[in-house]
């Protein structure tokens, strides 16, 4: 079994419900739980986040650093 299964399940989501929490289809959570696609990306990431010692959130500015809050207006992120 999978690392994503195995965290999926712990939690008592069905593969059905972590599609709609994490907003991808349900066909995408079987793929990453297969481990065919997808999980390079996530990779990725991790990697980023600890080469700049920050949070995923933190990479994708949904967290806002100085206030440590999620960040409502996502279109000032960009400026």
């Amino acid at each position: 079994m999978s690392k994503i299964a195995d965290l999926r399940k712990r939690v008592g989501f069905t593969q059905r419900q972590l599609s709609d929490v994490v907003g991808v289809t349900e066909s995408t959570v079987r793929n990453w739980e297969a481990g065919r696609n997808g999980l390079d990306l996530f990779v990725t990431v991790a990697r980023l986040c600890k080469a700049l010692n920050c949070t995923p959130d933190e990479l994708v500015a949904m967290i806002d650093p100085v206030k440590g809050e999620l960040s409502t207006n996502r279109s000032s992120d960009a400026q």
